[in-house]
């Protein structure tokens, strides 16, 4: 249905995008606790209500633009979102970034509002945006052609995942090493860059804009509420979303802490530490990507994702180890644990795009209605339920410090003991691990009892456990 040129075009739309919400992930929480010096607990309730929102206008959007008649919409029924949302959420995305010239000396509550009113906004159009643009792939793809598109658009998200948590790290090193701050020089790099990525959104949605033609479908009178009971009655798609949901508190609160982790704990303060801490990780998940695409393809998703999650049961808890193991440089301990952490994490992101356009294609087959946007659009309402649960739980954790007297010290690492030194610790931190590992457990069960693979053929490969498969000597002959 797609040319190869038209198949990039759709894919590199995610570039911009993908920046812009991983600088907001990873970086929003950690900015406006350590340089805005908002209280933590009310940035977490800050950026949880920006996931709250996000939520909400995901179903919404969903539901009008699979309503909308592609005669009467002169833009387009999905592209009409596009056009409108992506300057939206580009400039609420530079207003977020940018409270030092507008609140220099605002209190909690004005920074707090600040934090409020464009989190929020950002969340807004961001669902705006994507929900209609990611329900548009079903309609211009075919079931051959679809895997291709999910792997390009994968591509260009770990591309842009790359470009975003990289120049947070990088970023965040520079602001931390200026004694002023984001109110200093590091404050105006930090406002060009916003505005360099704020453009670059924009301007990579504009070939697919001109170049891809939408599906022409008539208008269809439809009730939203009638249009959710489908997707709820849909069992395997309620046991991926009720999963994921449950896995992306933990996610959440692993992410909003990242830099908080990297830089308490191990010590990876300065801009060329996190640069090549970045560059090693932005490696390891690209090895991660080509092992679980091909690993899929003879398991399936389903058991590629259990496989991960239990493979991280087992290494999450280490964290109040890490940096503490005597005669290893701490550095080095975070090198091991977060390449072994990644690859186990990465299957959680390389998935998803094409579950769940599996699920609205074989939907459409079965009812001959197209429902991709409400099946798109309805799971980020308990998603983003969950990240806003992961950031309140964030705040609090990061806030969990106590002082002790036996510590670890030692060139601005944790890593030595000595005797009668007064240190306030992290404990938040300390047991972020163990506390991530709680969501993958109770994930596991749920994931166990869906089907995420409805066109796969092999119905015993489908059937049988991954453990048995892997290790039953009969199987590898």
């Amino acid at each position: 249905m797609l040319t190869n040129r038209q198949k990039m075009y759709y894919a590199m739309c995610r570039f911009g995008s993908t920046i812009l919400l991983n600088v907001v992930l990873v970086a929003t929480f950690w900015m406006y606790t350590n340089q805005v010096e908002l209280d933590p607990i009310l940035n977490g309730v800050g950026n949880a209500v920006g996931k709250l929102v996000i939520g909400i206008s995901s179903v919404v959007f969903g539901y009008l633009s699979d309503s909308l008649s592609s005669s009467k919409a002169r833009l387009g029924r999905r592209k009409l979102f596009i056009w409108t949302g992506a300057p939206i959420l580009a400039f609420s995305f530079v207003m977020l970034f940018t409270p030092q010239f507008f609140i220099p000396d605002g209190g909690q509550t004005i920074k707090f509002i600040w934090l409020l009113a464009w989190n929020a906004t950002f969340h807004l159009f961001y669902g705006y945006l994507l929900i209609p643009f990611q329900s548009w792939m079903p309609e211009i793809t075919t079931e051959e052609e679809r895997v291709q598109v999910s792997g390009l658009q994968n591509t260009v998200n770990l591309i842009g995942s790359a470009v975003g948590s990289g120049f947070v790290l990088i970023m965040s090193g520079f602001i931390s090493k200026d004694p002023e701050g984001i109110t200093g020089t590091a404050g105006t790099y930090l406002l060009i860059f916003a505005l360099a990525f704020a453009v670059i959104e924009i301007l990579f949605f504009l070939p697919a804009l001109l170049k891809i033609k939408e599906k022409k479908i008539v208008h269809e009178k439809r009730k939203m509420f009638e249009e959710m009971k489908v997707a709820l009655r849909n069992r395997n798609y309620m046991i991926w979303v009720g999963s994921f949901t449950i896995l992306n508190v933990g996610v959440t609160l692993l992410t909003a802490l990242l830099i908080d982790f990297l830089e308490k704990v191990l010590g990876v303060v300065s801009a060329m530490q996190k640069f090549l801490f970045g560059v090693s990780m932005f490696l390891v998940i690209i090895v991660s990507f080509i092992f679980w695409t091909r690993f899929s393809k003879r398991y399936g998703k389903k058991w590629s994702l259990i496989f991960s999650f239990s493979f991280l049961l087992l290494w999450m808890p280490l964290t109040p180890l890490v940096g503490r193991i005597p005669g290893i440089p701490p550095i080095v301990q975070g090198y091991v644990f977060g390449i072994v952490a990644l690859f186990g994490m990465s299957s959680a992101y390389l998935f998803p795009y094409a579950i769940l356009a599996d699920f609205a294609d074989a939907d459409e087959r079965k009812t001959a209605k197209n429902r991709s946007g409400m099946y798109t659009g309805f799971k980020s309402l308990p998603f983003n339920i969950a990240q806003a649960a992961g950031f309140i739980l964030a705040g609090f954790l990061r806030g969990w410090s106590k002082e002790r007297i036996l510590g670890y010290a030692g060139d601005g690492f944790v890593g030595n003991w000595i005797d009668n030194v007064g240190e306030t610790i992290n404990i938040g931190l300390l047991w972020l691990g163990p506390i991530v590992t709680i969501f993958l457990f109770l994930a596991i069960p749920i994931i166990w009892q869906g089907d995420f693979d409805p066109f796969m053929k092999d119905e015993m490969v489908k059937k049988t456990s991954i453990f048995k498969q892997i290790f039953n000597k009969n199987n590898s002959k």
